[in-house]
């Protein structure tokens, strides 16, 4: 939330410096046009006042002196410039996009001026190359961002001089004929590059008049105004998309930094949870094991016709033998064993586990699909036969009704690096690397979304009291993560659920650049 609103008041305070330059800009042109009518007012009292006077006038009336008509040309003009510069300034605000702020140059400059065509071109620094950002009066058949033009045109020779280039006949031009064409520069027009400090932004070229004559020092001076307002509120749009730009990325880097804490949070809660959970299991197997000899001693010395009590011994009995697995859980999930590592085929170890709950399989219906010639893999083999008979035993319990329990073993070319869970476990995958992969998935009722990212949580289940300790994914994963190996679990709700194991397939066996 307070990250939102930082970005607001950035943007805010963005908008307010744009406005605030353009602004001090728009009243410097309004002082200089100020000025020039002050200049021109002066020149014209001072022409009327030089008028020669006879010294003995005639009879008749002396004769009006005709008003000045440059000077009422000048007011005129500066009036309607002005006019003209603060709408113009106007739409700039307005203007929020750089494609927007692009179009509000080249029609101002082909609506004030008796002009065929204005095009604006966009400097790239880093390409040295132009970019065509928008043309009025000027059909060309590409797409805008297809053309291209480099620094030997005369949009190019005007950047290097970073001055206004003022043409009445092209052909009369001989320097400029050597430069590159550009279709829409026929014969006269006006270019200037738009500069900010010591910037370049681009280049508009103001092109063939409608009315007879040169282009004037006035309409030169108009385009010069365009540009020099243009350009800041370009500058200051190219600013805002960089802050923009930035503010994402520092959101996503956020949000990576936030997802490797939860990591981090996991990999140390984990490992607290092992550390606790040995101590823990130790203490607790002795008075568990007194009482599951009491329990023997009363099984013996009850009547069976005490079925009161033979019920409540039972259920001592029963309650016993379970806390006796989750100590063993928790033996398993603390990593006091340590590994038996010997080179063995996959799919022996898959065909042995399911033949360990072949009893449970009554109702499901299971398809086995493998790779031929599958090369061995450095494993303990009784730790991954206790992985892969929880992974069964999860399955067959989601499909109470019946299903698909489907098992895949096959080798994987790796197109790209697959990270591990914790970046501090040497278990990561690079590319370019063989890796043996087992598939087991079924048709059961799925995993939500919310309760997908807890399940390797110790303790977590979503079975029913008695059914599940919570322990057998966390237990899972310790086993797959110290051979080094990685463990997914994708599902969707009502349509199954799909476990993915990674190995490594050792050198000797093909495992590097298969």
């Amino acid at each position: 939330m307070y990250r939102r609103e930082l970005e607001k008041y950035a943007r805010q305070a963005l908008c307010f410096i744009s406005n605030f330059i353009n602004m001090i800009i728009i009243s410097v042109i309004i002082l200089s046009i100020l000025i020039g009518l002050a200049i021109g007012y002066s020149i014209s009292t001072r022409r009327q006042q030089k008028i020669a006077i006879p010294e003995k006038p005639p009879q008749q009336e002396p004769p009006i002196p005709a008003q000045n008509t440059s000077y009422l040309e000048d007011k005129i003009w500066y009036e309607a410039e002005l006019n003209f510069l603060f709408k113009f300034n106007e739409k700039l605000f307005s203007a929020l996009s750089f494609q927007d702020v692009a179009k509000c140059i080249a029609e101002a400059a082909h609506n004030f001026l008796p002009i065929e065509r204005t095009v604006l071109l966009t400097w790239d620094k880093n390409s040295e190359k132009f970019t065509l950002a928008c043309a009025i009066g000027w059909e060309h058949d590409r797409n805008q961002e297809s053309l291209v033009i480099g620094k030997d045109s005369i949009s190019g020779f005007v950047i290097h001089n970073r001055q206004v280039l003022v043409v009445s006949d092209l052909a009369q031009e001989s320097y400029l004929n050597r430069l590159k064409k550009e279709e829409y520069l026929q014969k006269a027009f006006i270019s200037a590059p738009l500069i900010f400090k010591d910037e370049v932004l681009g280049v508009l070229h103001v092109c063939d008049k409608k009315t007879p004559g040169p282009f004037t020092q006035r309409e030169v001076s108009v385009v010069m105004n365009i540009v020099r307002m243009g350009a800041i509120t370009l500058q200051n749009v190219r600013l805002y998309q960089q802050m923009s730009k930035r503010a994402e990325e520092l959101k996503i880097a956020y949000d990576e930094l936030k997802e490797m804490q939860n990591k981090l949070i996991q990999s140390e809660k984990l490992k607290a949870i092992g550390q606790l959970a040995s101590g823990v299991a130790h203490e607790m197997r002795n008075p568990l094991g007194i009482i599951m000899q009491g329990v023997a001693y009363l099984e013996q010395i009850i009547s069976p016709e005490d079925k009161e009590s033979s019920e409540t011994l039972s259920m001592v009995k029963e309650s016993a033998q379970r806390a006796d697995r989750i100590v063993i859980s928790l033996l398993d999930f603390s990593r006091a064993a340590k590994l038996e590592l010997r080179l063995e085929y996959i799919d022996s170890i898959l065909e042995s586990s399911l033949n360990l709950v072949k009893t449970e399989l009554k109702k499901i219906e299971v398809i086995r699909e493998k790779q031929e010639d599958l090369p061995k893999v450095l494993v303990d083999k009784n730790k991954l036969t206790q992985v892969f008979i929880n992974l069964f035993m999860n399955a067959i319990h989601a499909m109470p009704e019946g299903g698909k329990l489907t098992i895949r073993s096959f080798v994987k070319h790796l197109e790209e690096r697959i990270n591990s869970l914790d970046e501090r476990l040497d278990n990561s995958f690079e590319a370019g690397e063989n890796v043996l992969v087992v598939e087991i998935g079924d048709t059961g009722m799925g995993i939500s979304e919310e309760n997908l990212k807890r399940i390797f949580d110790p303790f977590f289940t979503t079975k029913s009291l008695g059914k599940g300790t919570g322990l057998g994914l966390s237990v899972s994963q310790n086993i797959i993560i110290m051979h080094k190996g990685l463990m997914e679990v994708k599902s969707q709700v009502q349509k199954g659920t799909r476990v993915i194991i990674t190995l490594r397939i050792p050198k000797e066996e093909g495992g590097i650049n298969g």
